[in-house]
């Protein structure tokens, strides 16, 4: 009998006990971006969430496994039915994975690939959202608060801060009358609108403006002659991504950005500093990088345990003052030194 305990503890011990070389399953972050690899709006955020797990000791490859799918629906799948497509994809492509936690860059992820993940086992995280996310939460329910969301999703709401590129670029031209602000009419587009309307009227910035929604690239070329003879419009807020001609080509928003330089001579903002390189005059820019930061430390605190349920889901408040100098002398407005000395960065400089 005795030594059939033996045998039995034996084998027990080889059976439960890992081999040399063995080693235990690293954890999946997989990361779902609406964007291509490298897009100026998308790429910061993943680069930010990829730093912040890093920072918390979940470095790709060695403790952590970070796996990716670019969902390309800005440049080239950008009909609603290669949207869907494309968020199907995606999303067979995380169920497959099984991963401990999904992170959404931008709304087309959110919508596709979130939304569907509610109440699963699988936590979720998002960021650079557009859409209000009490919009979201009325599509299928997901947020008790934004505070304590008490499911399984959480994550950071891309604010513009609107309201503060207006007050800046009125003490940059005191004589400054109205703004008219371009959206269009993608997904992204619509909820940027929603965006503004909401800002510009929690915060009153003391300055006219219109929203105007152009549907194709030929509205645009219209707007634009409209702009330049406005006596009372005296600069432009863009938030153009995805207009399409009459031959149904497709223009993104560093081709849209191109166009509004080069054929409008008034200042143009945006919440985009990597638009503002571009060649626009300037704004409040989005940091992106910060944003998927914020994003990254709540993936973090999942991997270490931390309920999600319980992780509040934040306003992405960080942001920069950007101002292009090249584009301010070729328009030959004289930024205040005061302004200058609070910019967080210049391009430009000659």
């Amino acid at each position: 009998m005795k030594h059939i305990f033996t045998l039995c503890l034996i084998f027990f011990i080889s059976f439960f006990t890992p081999y040399k070389g063995m080693t235990q399953r690293l954890p999946l972050v997989f990361i779902v971006m609406s964007y291509e690899h490298g897009n100026v709006c998308g790429q910061p955020q993943e680069d930010g969430v990829i730093s912040a797990l890093a920072d918390a000791g979940f470095i790709n490859g060695k403790t952590i496994i970070i796996k990716h799918f670019y969902m390309d629906t800005k440049r080239t799948y950008n009909t609603p039915e290669a949207i869907a497509q494309r968020g199907n994809l995606a999303l067979q492509a995380v169920k497959k994975a099984s991963p401990d936690v999904v992170v959404t860059i931008d709304d087309n992820a959110a919508r596709t690939v979130m939304l569907p993940l509610i109440g699963t086992n699988i936590p979720v995280v998002f960021t650079g959202i557009n859409k209000q996310p009490e919009d979201y939460n009325q599509q299928k329910h997901f947020m008790n608060s934004r505070e304590k969301p008490g499911s399984n999703v959480t994550g950071v709401y891309e604010k513009r801060h609107i309201a503060t590129a207006f007050k800046i670029m009125k003490v940059i031209i005191p004589s400054l009358q109205k703004v008219i602000c371009l959206t269009d009419c993608s997904p992204t587009g619509k909820a940027a609108r929603r965006q503004m309307q909401i800002e510009l009227q929690a915060e009153n910035a003391g300055i006219d403006y219109e929203i105007k929604v152009l549907r194709s690239f030929e509205d645009l070329q219209k707007t634009v002659e409209q702009i330049n003879a406005s006596p009372i419009i005296d600069a432009y807020y863009t938030a153009l991504t995805l207009l399409k001609n009459k031959e149904k080509n497709t223009l993104t928003a560093p081709e849209i950005i191109s166009y509004l330089v080069k054929h409008i001579k008034k200042p143009g903002m945006t919440a985009n500093k990597a638009f503002i390189k571009l060649g626009l005059f300037g704004g409040v820019g989005v940091d992106f990088k910060a944003m998927g930061y914020c994003a990254g430390q709540k993936a973090a605190m999942i991997l270490k345990g931390h309920p999600v349920a319980t992780i509040p889901i934040e306003d992405a408040n960080e942001y920069s003052i950007v101002l292009n100098l090249k584009r301010a002398k070729s328009l030959k407005i004289q930024i205040p030194p005061d302004i200058l000395g609070a910019a967080d960065e210049l391009y430009g400089i000659q």
